[in-house]
């Protein structure tokens, strides 16, 4: 574990971080400013219309003229400023949108790199404001559920290896496979009990713990 990791982890107060996975949700929040400049742009084209349809109504005397060119620049300025910040609201909007999706999927990413290094990860349950709360707790369900059925193949084993060593004076043969067993034994027992050694990266409460077969 890093020094940073492990100054985040003693504070307890982990770093939010929007972009949990930058490529997707920057796509979409680019969409969105996109989605909102073209808006913008229809609404703009339609109010170039109406404006010019109105001025070509007044008299042509020059001072007039003036008058409306000026005007013209200022609605012009006025309206590119109100185009860029209903692109940008829109784009944040996008980022928190869809860090609301990311944030859990990143989670079981982790979660699911921890299962395939031989451990079991540290569960957390998501944020109120997250969604896909529904999945991910199915998630969680596995994953608990899986852990319960490795102690029990390990209370299994165990009862097999004591029994097999009760019997092995009267038949030799049985040590290597005795053996074989122990170390599967023991090898279930040390997953189940080598946790995740990283803190979960995400501001989630963790849920009670849940007792598991012993020995």
């Amino acid at each position: 574990m890093t020094e940073a990791s492990a100054a985040a982890g003693s504070h307890g107060a982990p770093r939010r971080r929007y972009l949990v996975d930058r490529g997707f949700q920057l796509k979409y929040a680019l969409v969105m400013a996109a989605a909102g400049l073209i808006v913008a742009g229809i609404f703009g084209v339609w109010l170039h219309q109406a404006h010019a349809q109105a001025t070509a109504l007044l008299s042509p005397d020059p001072e007039t003229r003036a008058l409306v060119e000026r005007s013209d620049r200022l609605l012009l300025g006025a309206f590119v400023v109100i185009a860029l910040l209903l692109s940008a609201a829109l784009g944040l909007l996008g980022v928190v949108i869809t860090h609301r999706v990311a944030g859990p999927v990143f989670v079981m990413g982790h979660y699911l790199r921890v299962l395939a290094d031989g451990r079991f990860p540290r569960m957390r349950t998501l944020r109120r404001s997250d969604e896909l709360k529904l999945f991910f707790q199915t998630f969680l369900d596995s994953v608990e559920a899986m852990k319960l059925r490795e102690a029990k193949h390990a209370a299994v084993l165990e009862d097999a290896v004591r029994r097999m060593r009760a019997a092995a004076g009267a038949s030799p043969e049985l040590i290597p496979a005795t053996d074989a067993l122990a170390r599967a034994a023991q090898e279930r027992r040390a997953a189940l009990a080598q946790d995740d050694l990283e803190l979960t990266p995400m501001a989630v409460p963790a849920p009670k713990n849940r007792k598991f077969p012993s020995e």
